[in-house]
């Protein structure tokens, strides 16, 4: 007998994933995990329409998702969708052929619920007791939490992310020391209307989630630049990025192609939650939204806190 599959699909701004997995104790076992990148985020437009090109670029993705989904039969399906659909004006329209194409419901998440559904995520995989702070830096926002076990202390999403920040500051391809400080110095700015809340918590660890971290990370597993995910090691990086002069020509060890168009701008948004947050170093979670909404679904729950 086949066990019970269960299935979460995570319609992000910059890649929608579908991940299927089985119960395993108290944690799972992945079944099969599909990862298109769509780029949703840069289908906006100045009065925040998401053009039609992008949006058949979305649905074509889900076709491969619902022709998967009859294949893999699973007991239960969740989906989320997350911030360039909050934005989009016209995200509805989207929504409406999507649900159509999976015959699944889609949950239009907020920005808080995303966040907290991030925490959940971390918690459940870590498993530690500690007092953290989670990061996870999408294509449209970046989402910081602060809390420990399973409560949240202060949860925020802001309108900074790798592939809003792309179209915006390294719209011309340039990876100069120009284009970078005025991303950093902008992602600055928005943190600062949140980074009064979290002066007052004396996390213990600081946690990463999302593809700019993974990346950075990978960077330095080959390279080998430091023993930790710290500001000395974003600066080197940096350097390395300015030092290939485009994001076409961007040739960096350890880098994976399909995330060298963002990987400038997300790692802008790193340097700026650093230096605004006084961080000393970072770890790389090995969870997020989408072992978040696992949690939900092994526990029977559909409803967002």
């Amino acid at each position: 007998m086949t066990e019970a599959r269960y299935t979460i699909i995570d319609l992000g701004s910059n890649s929608f994933h579908m991940l299927t997995v089985s119960k395993q104790g108290n944690g799972f076992n992945v079944v099969s995990k599909h990862k298109q990148k769509v780029r949703l985020a840069a289908g906006l437009n100045g009065d925040k329409q998401l053009d039609q090109t992008t949006m058949q670029r979305g649905w074509a993705c889900l076709e491969n998702f619902r022709l998967l989904l009859d294949q893999i039969k699973p007991v239960t399906v969740l989906i989320t969708a997350t911030a360039a659909l909050r934005i989009a004006v016209n995200s509805q329209e989207f929504i409406d052929v999507a649900e159509k194409i999976l015959g699944y419901p889609i949950n239009l998440i907020s920005g808080v619920q995303e966040a907290k559904t991030i925490f959940r995520g971390v918690s459940y995989t870590e498993q530690t007791d500690k007092k953290l702070l989670v990061i996870d830096i999408g294509g449209a926002s970046t989402e910081l939490v602060v809390g420990q076990g399973n409560q949240v202390h202060i949860a925020n999403s802001l309108n900074i992310g790798c592939v809003t920040w792309l179209s915006h500051y390294f719209a011309d391809q340039q990876l100069s020391e120009y284009n970078f400080n005025n991303a950093i110095n902008a992602a600055r700015q928005v943190i600062s209307t949140v980074k009064t809340q979290y002066s007052a918590f004396d996390w213990q660890l600081t946690l990463g989630a999302s593809g700019t971290i993974q990346a950075v990370n990978e960077v330095n597993q080959v390279q080998q630049l430091s023993n930790s995910l710290s500001f000395e090691l974003l600066q080197q990086i940096k350097q390395q990025c300015i030092a290939c002069n485009t994001i076409e020509q961007l040739n960096i060890a350890g880098l994976k192609a399909s995330r060298m168009p963002v990987f400038a701008s997300g790692l802008a948004i790193l340097i700026a939650l650093f230096e605004s947050l006084n961080i000393q170093q970072m770890q790389l979670s090995n969870g997020a939204l989408r072992e978040g909404l696992i949690s939900m679904m092994f526990n029977g729950q559909s409803k967002f806190s």
